[in-house]
């Protein structure tokens, strides 16, 4: 047994939580009226140096979603599967350079045929959602899809939560982070409150009730939050590339800057922090 593996079954290891990448291949986001526009391969790139440098290592990364986005380039028309392949084929590219396992998530940008044929996955149809849990350090990880084709928001239909149910059921002896692209509740931003999970209140009553649930951690919403409600700890983390306005009740979209969050477990000890990248001096954190 090496000094890694004993840590990790001591409880004591790190995971990186990504989420937003919003890959678009051979095109740069740019939204309507702002008058900027932002590559968002470059800031990724900029982010995945940051974490390939910390120190100690993390044992993970986690992507919660809208991996890739080629639908932003052109919003008169969803691209086909295939015009969503290069883009994620530039994502699987760009994720090589880490030296750890990285666990992907499903998004509403995202398309899942395009998604499970370029990742290499072997889904029971060709659009299946992608839900999964997994344990590491005596911790069990759950990873949801609540994307709800053609719509912003977010849902996680009854097969997918019956399979919650069991999962955590199987797993109530162990602490368990629950990862979701859309949040469970409202954060106060009321642009971004009507594109959230519309059943979120079922998945949190179930995480309440049938499992040992440390954290829900979330992506979609470009700000980093913390709320706690009922029992239950949400936290949020910025995207890779551009960011929501936190305080705004209309739609207000920055260039940046580009962040992550990095948790750090050490038995029962949780504590977490998010970290942005304000200017490109070599990005030491």
């Amino acid at each position: 047994m090496n000094v890694e593996q004993q840590s990790a079954e001591d409880g004591n290891f790190s995971f990186v939580h990504l989420t937003d990448t919003h890959i678009m291949a051979g095109t740069k986001f740019s939204p309507a009226g702002e008058g900027w526009e932002l590559d968002t391969h470059a800031t990724l790139t900029r982010v995945l140096r940051v974490v390939k440098g910390l120190q100690p290592s993390p044992a993970f990364v986690i992507i919660s979603g809208d991996l890739v986005s080629p639908d932003l380039a052109d919003r008169s028309r969803r691209p086909t599967p295939e015009e969503y392949a290069p883009s994620y084929e530039l994502l699987r590219e760009t994720l090589a350079v880490l030296d750890c396992p990285v666990h992907l998530m499903i998004g509403n940008h995202d398309d899942r045929t395009a998604f499970h044929r370029v990742m290499g996955n072997a889904p029971p149809s060709p659009d299946a959602p992608h839900f999964y849990s997994f344990n590491h350090g005596g911790y069990h990880f759950v990873a949801l899809d609540t994307q709800e084709p053609g719509k912003p928001g977010g849902y996680v239909d009854v097969a997918q939560l019956e399979w919650l149910r069991e999962d955590l059921a199987a797993h109530q002896e162990m602490p368990t982070f629950v990862f979701s692209h859309h949040h469970p509740w409202p954060i106060g931003v009321d642009w971004m409150d009507v594109q959230n999970l519309r059943n979120g209140e079922d998945v949190a009553q179930l995480l309440r009730t049938h499992g040992n649930v440390q954290r829900i951690l979330c992506g979609h919403v470009h700000q980093d939050h913390e709320i706690e409600r009922e029992g239950l700890t949400l936290l949020t983390t910025p995207a890779t590339c551009f960011q929501v306005s936190r305080v705004s009740q209309t739609t207000s979209i920055f260039s940046g800057p580009p962040g992550f969050r990095l948790i750090r477990v050490n038995k029962q000890r949780l504590a977490t922090q998010v970290i942005y990248l304000h200017e490109d001096r070599n990005d030491a954190v």
